[in-house]
């Protein structure tokens, strides 16, 4: 009877010790991440968004580090199983290594980059230049160095008008809105801009729907209403959307078509909205411009792939920066600060946090 020859070398009982770790970590690893997926990790859901930070990033890397211990005595021990162990002690030990440096950098690092995005457009609505800061989504758990050098940088460009498109603070529960407003605000203050700053509401700031808007000065808060100025180049219109309106494009409407009405073809029209959402009914409308934030530009953006949720009905590929989407412009910001909800830290993965400096010139012909 012939008996299939077995390697008694390969197939033993102290192989299967050795690699079941490895393998049961891998899988669980499989299965716990397709769980926060099926949980909302994509709609998103913060709170799914924050475990999988933890487990990903603090939990997977640390249990990794336990296991490359382990093999590396394994190894020391096990003659049979030294270049297995060592192998499988240096793979943990790295990947561990390498978890726990991405999260350093997209915690400390990337968040605090602040690039400076610049954008020229050309109209023939204006006959002199005129430079617009847009930012947005501070969104600052505690006013700290890094708020105060994103207002530095923003006295260094010198603009003639500052717009910003909502979520000023998102603060943990034990912080008062009082105190983190006033140091805010006078950060706002130390701006001085030719023609003023604009802004709308975003999701974060409900406490400052209560602040007499006498008090918020020199910031104006536009909520469905506008406000124009004149300047030596041309005329300037703003309109602002409330939160809900920025969210609902039927519904924004309503406002933009009475506000285009209002105004006639010399004004060079802008409208600001937290979310962009708005800007899907806005491609045959006369707008000359259309700002937005909200999304953060996903904040972790795979490459070759794009943000994982964006937390918006646009087009993801609209979801950061400069495009043209009909008649209009439309800028959306990935935002001066990163999402705290809930404690979450900040994270940022090839999404710098940004300031925009749109710049309006002459359109030559």
């Amino acid at each position: 009877m012939f008996v299939f020859p077995i390697n008694k070398d390969r197939i033993s009982i102290k192989s299967v010790i050795l690699f079941t770790p490895f393998w049961v970590t891998i899988l669980y690893w499989i299965i716990r991440n397709i769980v926060f997926i099926n949980s909302g990790l994509l709609h998103p859901n913060f709170d799914v968004i924050f475990e999988c930070y933890k487990f990903n990033l603090n939990s997977l890397p640390t249990l990794l580090l336990i296991l490359g211990v382990i093999y590396s005595f394994i190894s020391l021990y096990l003659k049979n199983f030294r270049r297995a162990g060592l192998s499988l002690a240096l793979f943990c030990s790295l990947t561990s290594l390498s978890l726990f440096a991405l999260n350093f950098y997209i915690t400390e690092v990337e968040p605090k980059k602040l690039l400076i995005r610049n954008v020229e457009i050309e109209s023939n609505k204006v006959t002199k230049a005129i430079t617009i800061v847009h930012f947005s989504d501070v969104q600052s758990a505690k006013i700290g160095a890094y708020e105060k050098r994103i207002f530095k940088t923003i006295q260094k460009i010198g603009a003639d008008l500052i717009l910003y498109t909502g979520d000023f603070l998102q603060l943990p529960k034990e912080l008062e809105f009082e105190d983190e407003w006033s140091e805010l605000h006078d950060l706002f203050k130390s701006l001085n801009p030719r023609f003023g700053i604009y802004a709308v509401y975003g999701d974060t700031e409900l406490a400052l729907y209560s602040v007499p808007k006498d008090e918020v000065l020199p910031i104006k808060i536009l909520s469905s209403n506008s406000e124009s100025f004149s300047y030596e180049g041309g005329n300037i219109s703003i309109y602002g959307l409330s939160l809900y309106n920025s969210k609902t494009p039927l519904w924004a409407m309503r406002g933009i078509e009475t506000w285009l009405k209002n105004h006639d073809e010399s004004y060079y029209k802008i409208i600001l909205g937290h979310s962009p959402n708005y800007a899907l009914a806005l491609k045959d409308s006369k707008v000359d411009l259309c700002l937005a934030g909200h999304t953060h530009g996903g904040q972790v953006r795979i490459p070759f792939y794009g943000p994982l949720t964006i937390d918006s009905e646009i087009p993801k590929n609209w979801s950061r920066g400069f495009h043209k989407i009909g008649f209009p412009y439309l800028n959306v910001s990935a935002g001066a600060g990163s999402n705290r909800y809930n404690g979450l830290p900040e994270m940022r993965f090839n999404c710098p946090t940004e300031i925009t400096v749109l710049k309006i010139n002459p359109k030559i012909d």
